[in-house]
């Protein structure tokens, strides 16, 4: 995700404007690396998710209420799919579903391809993700922007407090993106 210096992750509910070309480009690298991509509904619809350039990529929508418009680009192409509980309404495309009424993250993971799954928030997913003591690393880019008014984090709390590592520091222009991993 992207952050300001002091806290702010969008500017009237999109990150969009607190990036760049840099931190675009930083977002396709770590996309291409990925199996797949999950992200909040929230985030989708606000960021006006369509498509991943990534030939074969799959974005899954996670989603409890599966109040999700698909008839957006993102459904269409074939590329996005629904990841809820198995008590959700029935959809019309592709979904992985776990846990009676809430979404079981840990049943989701396993149903999902070998390899890198990437998370794109937003903090509502992210802190689920914490809860369940799912994250394996972060990926944070601090945008150069500050101010603003103070709304959501990167993380919803609740959640454990827990140790990462900082593994990889890098700067391009006025950007920092910064690589978190887990101790274990």
């Amino acid at each position: 995700m992207i952050s300001t210096p002091d806290g702010e992750i969008d500017v009237n509910g999109r990150s969009g404007p607190l990036g760049g070309p840099a931190d675009q480009q930083r977002l396709i690298g770590l996309r291409a690396q990925a199996a797949v991509v999950l992200v909040g509904a929230g985030t989708a619809k606000g960021e006006g998710y369509g498509p991943p350039s990534k030939q074969g990529l799959r974005i899954g929508v996670v989603s409890k209420s599966c109040n999700v418009d698909f008839s957006a680009p993102l459904f269409t192409s074939g590329a996005g799919f629904v990841v809820t509980s198995t008590s959700a309404p029935t959809v019309p495309v592709d979904s992985i579903r776990a846990g009676e009424t809430e979404v079981d993250l840990l049943g989701v993971l396993q149903q999902l391809p070998a390899g890198l799954i990437h998370v794109e928030g937003g903090p509502t997913l992210n802190a689920a993700l914490l809860n369940a003591d799912l994250v394996d690393a972060i990926n944070l880019t601090v945008s150069p922007h500050i101010g603003g008014r103070r709304g959501p984090s990167l993380s919803y709390a609740p959640h454990a407090l827990r140790a990462f590592t900082l593994s990889n520091l890098e700067t391009n222009g006025d950007f920092v993106f910064v690589r978190y991993e887990r101790n274990k």
